[in-house]
C-alpha cells in the first residue's frame, strides 16, 4: 500500500480537492493508496479563521476518501509559506513510512518548479539575496519582491509567484533541507476551482456553492456550523490600543515599524474595524494577509522564536479503516507524538507540551467567539 501525504487546508473541501484525490489514486492504480492528509487546524494561512472547525473539515475529507487526517497545528498552520511548508513536510517525514508528497500548482510544470527550487537553494542565489536584502533594508519593498528580482537578475527568468507554485517550491526546499526521502508527486491542478470562491459562496449563502462542492458532501457542508472569518474587531483593536508597540513587535511576522503603525492607528480612535485599520497601515511591504497573521500572533502571544522549532506532535482528526491500519504502523516508527486519544496530550512534556498549550489556546479562542451552543469543539473525531 502506497502512503501518500497531502498538506492541505480543505477550507472548504471543493471539487478541485476531489480531483486531486482521484488523480493521486489513478497515478498508482491498481495499487492501493493510503491518503494521509496533514491539514491546518482552526487558523489558516491567510491569517483567517477556518470556515468550519477542523473536526468537521476532517470529517468531510474522510467522506471524500482521505484515509487519515492529521493536524498541522497552530501556529504553523497560520504562518507564511516557508514555515507552513516546512512544518507540513516535517510531520510527513516524521511519520516514518510516507513515500510521496502530492501537491498541485498553477503552472502544472514539475520541471520548472524543480528548477526554481534548485536555484533558490544554491549558494550563488543565497549570497546574492543576502546582499540585495542589505541594500533594500530601508525601503518598503517586500521580501518576496526582492527575492523575485534577484532570481530574475541571476537567471534571466521569472520566479514562479502564484500561491500554489510558491508552496510547491517551498515543499521541495523543505524536503531537500530536511534530508527526507519523500518523493514529490506533481499533480495537475485545474484552475476552475477556488477555495476563496467557495468560501465566498458559503459566507454569502450563494446557491452557486452547489457547483463547486462535491454533491455527496454538499448537504454536510452547508449544514455545518460556520465560524467568523476573523477574530472580532473590537477585541483586536482594543488589544492594540492597550498594548505597547515594543511588546507587540515581539510577535511572529511583526516588527517594530508595523507594531508602531498598528498601535498608533488603534489609539487614534479613528478605526473601529480591523479592515479599516489594515487599510490605514498596509503597504507593499505589509500585505493584508501578513498583517492579519501578525496581528493574530500578537493577540495569541506567538513569538517568532516559537516557529524556529518544528512541531513535535500532531493530532488525529479523522481516519478510515485503512487509515487506522496505517496509524498502527506509524506508531511503531514515528519520530513525532501522534495524539490519538483525548488524554494523550497529558503525556507530552518539554517543548511538545508548550507547543500543544499554544495550539490549545488558539482553539479556545476560536470556539470562544463561536456560538454558545457549538458542538464542534470535541477532540479526536474518528470517521
Amino acid at each position: 500500500m502506497k502512503k501518500v501525504a497531502i498538506i492541505c487546508e480543505f477550507n472548504p473541501f471543493h471539487n478541485g480537492h476531489k480531483l486531486l484525490f482521484d488523480r493521486v489514486r489513478a497515478f498508482f492504480a491498481p495499487e492501493e493508496v493510503c491518503l494521509v492528509c496533514i491539514m491546518s487546524g482552526n487558523f489558516v494561512q491567510r491569517g483567517t479563521l477556518s470556515v468550519m472547525s477542523k473536526y468537521k473539515r476532517a470529517e468531510i475529507a474522510a467522506d471524500m476518501g482521505a484515509d487519515l487526517v492529521l493536524e498541522l497545528p497552530f501556529p504553523y498552520s497560520a504562518s507564511y509559506a516557508q514555515s507552513f511548508a516546512r512544518a507540513g513536510v516535517h510531520i510527513a517525514s516524521s511519520l516514518g513510512d510516507i513515500e510521496y508528497l502530492a501537491f498541485g500548482s498553477e503552472s502544472n510544470d514539475g520541471e520548472k518548479i524543480l528548477d526554481c527550487a534548485e536555484k533558490l537553494a544554491s549558494a550563488e542565489f543565497e549570497n546574492a539575496l543576502s546582499d540585495m536584502l542589505k541594500e533594500s533594508r530601508n525601503t518598503s519593498e517586500p521580501y518576496a519582491s526582492v527575492r523575485s528580482r534577484v532570481f530574475e537578475k541571476l537567471y534571466g527568468k521569472e520566479l514562479l509567484s502564484k500561491p500554489n507554485d510558491i508552496l510547491a517550491i517551498e515543499y521541495l526546499l523543505a524536503i531537500s533541507d530536511s534530508g527526507s526521502n519523500i518523493k514529490p508527486l506533481f499533480i495537475r491542478r485545474d484552475k476552475d476551482f477556488s477555495a476563496s470562491e467557495s468560501r465566498g459562496y458559503i459566507y454569502s449563502g450563494d446557491a452557486s456553492l452547489e457547483h463547486v462542492i462535491p454533491e455527496s458532501v454538499y448537504e454536510k457542508t452547508v449544514s455545518a456550523e460556520k465560524f467568523p472569518q476573523h477574530l472580532p474587531d473590537a477585541a483586536l483593536v482594543l488589544f492594540l490600543a492597550n498594548s505597547e508597540a515594543i511588546d507587540v513587535a515581539c510577535a511572529s511576522e511583526m516588527n517594530f515599524d508595523l507594531a508602531s503603525r498598528l498601535v498608533s492607528a488603534a489609539r487614534s480612535g479613528k478605526y473601529k474595524t480591523v479592515k479599516d485599520l489594515l487599510s490605514a497601515v498596509a503597504t507593499k511591504k505589509y500585505t493584508h494577509a501578513r498583517i492579519r497573521r501578525a496581528l493574530n500572533n500578537a493577540f495569541l502571544g506567538v513569538k517568532a522564536s516559537e516557529l524556529e522549532n518544528m512541531p513535535e506532535y500532531t493530532v488525529l482528526l479523522s481516519s478510515s479503516e485503512a487509515g487506522r491500519r496505517a496509524l498502527r504502523e506509524f506508531s511503531k516508527s514515528a519520530k513525532i507524538n501522534i495524539l490519538a486519544t483525548k488524554s494523550a496530550h497529558n503525556k507530552l512534556d518539554g517543548l511538545a507540551a508548550e507547543q500543544y498549550a499554544l495550539s490549545e489556546k488558539a482553539d479556545r479562542t476560536f470556539y470562544f467567539f463561536a456560538s454558545e451552543n457549538t458542538s464542534e469543539n470535541k477532540p479526536y473525531v474518528k470517521k
